[in-house]
């Protein structure tokens, strides 16, 4: 290996105070300087002990070992920047901690752990889960994804120092996880769990196998020669942020994050502004996939807003997160009293919930394969303590929470609602959720619109997030929010396609 004097001679001599442009990672953007880890055309690891190791690598894609072993990166590292994507794999072991379970050790000697913890509610997030310095403290704030998905890790690493073989100052930390600050200029008192010594000797990183097939790709490390670490200003939007999919603001709700997506000056209405409301506002959504519909939207001067209510489930708590976003925004912001709906997947529940409860104020209500029955997800037993209430107890009360329960209201007020869904879905299948929600909508007088597409399961096809229809469907309704008029004689929303 490179002894760390040399890899100290090359590295940028920084100065101090370190310049704060460090914690811009340039949205994974490797800089010149930055030495390539992991990219398309291959890697740079090796494998940690004697043996070849299990990892594999295809497509830009390193694919940690099924069995116990890591891989390093060739050189040793003091102070430095790193930047990595990883995607936990899916798994159903019962033990948590089998679950996408793997770690970045810097230094090989303090975990910043991976695991596959996005459904774990934040009341119960413990030291051993995703972004946590493992088994020493757990993040400042949640920011995982799903299983599957591609997350990054963007870590400034201030190495301990020593006089001689004494210790004299902590090694410090910064890290962001999805680009949400999660651990700010932290002290490291000690290694973590299965670490290597303290010492004043730089040590490889290390991505550790545990028998979970984690993917790791795009990472690069900058070595850094840090007199002090760089400052993350209080107002940066970081420290309480939601990646957006196009520029927007963070708000915090009644302790929720929610966030609006605002129209250019050039293309505002005159009067409240009109808005469409998306669910589920959870960590990765609205993502990337709606950036083709949000366009849209802000070029017809329609505004964007949500709010991450957890997985609440459509329950009261839930709701009245829904409740503070309506009344700030109509209030503080001048929005429209009457939004469009917009509701993906486990959002139906949240959306429908609201409406049921306030269909005077609902323009309309776009879906793309919602969720609309509670026994079809997440099932009772999973949903009943969102709602606070047993198995039994949320099933014998299930007609007050159900939204195929609760149409008869929405249905009086005429609300206008189009529905996209695919036949064969597993996760929401269609008969019991938008098909179900159909054809009792219709018994009622409401005006409902079912857009079937052969072929199509609960997955990201382009089609869903670039329908004309859907989306002028909600530009429309938005619009006509901002501008209410009388229901009656309502035409049901219309358009090409499968209609049941």
């Amino acid at each position: 290996m490179t002894p760390f004097s040399v890899l100290l001679a090359l590295a940028p001599q920084l100065g101090s105070p370190a310049p704060a442009q460090l914690l811009d990672f340039s949205g994974g953007l490797r800089p010149a300087s930055a030495t390539q880890l992991i990219g398309p055309g291959g890697h740079s690891l090796v494998a940690e002990g004697d043996g070849p190791g299990g990892w594999t690598f295809e497509d830009g894609v390193l694919t940690a070992s099924p069995r116990w072993d890591s891989v390093l990166t060739a050189e040793a590292y003091r102070d430095f920047r790193l930047h990595l994507e990883f995607a936990v794999n899916l798994s159903e072991d019962e033990n948590l901690e089998a679950r996408g379970n793997s770690g970045v050790y810097i230094q090989q000697r303090y975990e910043v752990q991976i695991h596959d913890s996005f459904a774990t509610p934040w009341a119960d997030y413990a030291a051993w889960q995703c972004g946590s310095l493992y088994r020493l403290k757990k993040p400042d704030q949640p920011a995982s994804w799903p299983a599957l998905a591609w997350q990054t890790y963007d870590i400034v690493f201030r190495a301990a120092r020593f006089d001689q073989e004494t210790k004299s100052e902590n090694a410090r930390i910064t890290v962001f996880h999805n680009g949400r600050l999660i651990h700010d200029d932290f002290p490291l008192p000690r290694k973590t769990g299965a670490g290597e010594p303290e010492g004043p000797g730089a040590r490889p990183i290390k991505f550790q196998g545990h028998h979970n097939e984690v993917q790791f790709r795009n990472a690069w490390i900058e070595a850094l020669d840090l007199e002090s670490m760089p400052v993350v200003a209080a107002d940066d939007p970081r420290r309480l942020q939601k990646r957006l999919p196009r520029p927007g603001t963070t708000l915090s709700i009644l302790g929720h994050t929610a966030f609006v997506i605002e129209p250019p000056t050039s293309a505002r209405r005159e009067g409240p502004m009109p808005w469409v409301w998306y669910a589920p506002t959870l960590a990765p959504y609205p993502g990337d996939a709606e950036g083709w519909m949000i366009d849209r939207f802000l070029a017809a001067g329609v505004a964007v807003a949500g709010i991450d209510v957890g997985e609440s489930y459509g329950s009261p708590l839930g709701r009245l997160g829904f409740e503070g976003l309506h009344a700030h925004l109509t209030g503080a912001r001048h929005y429209a009293r009457q939004p469009a709906l917009m509701a993906r997947s486990r959002g139906g529940l949240m959306v429908y919930s609201w409406a049921a409860a306030h269909p005077e104020l609902v323009a309309g209500i776009g879906g793309i394969y919602p969720v609309c029955d509670l026994r079809s997800y997440p099932g009772i037993d999973r949903a009943a303590p969102a709602f606070g209430l047993t198995a039994e107890g949320l099933a014998e009360l299930l007609p007050r929470y159900n939204p195929v329960d609760q149409l008869a209201p929405l249905a009086e007020a005429k609300v206008p609602v189009l529905h996209l869904h695919g036949d064969e879905d597993q996760v929401v299948p269609l008969e019991a959720n938008s098909g179900e929600l159909a054809r009792r909508y219709r018994e009622l007088g409401g005006p409902m619109t079912l857009q079937v597409f052969k072929g199509r399961g609960h997955d990201m096809w382009e089609g869903w997030f670039r329908s004309e229809e859907l989306t002028e469907f909600l530009i429309k309704r938005a619009i006509a929010g901002a501008t209410p008029a009388p229901r009656q004689g309502a035409a049901p929303a219309g358009g090409p396609g499968s209609k049941r």
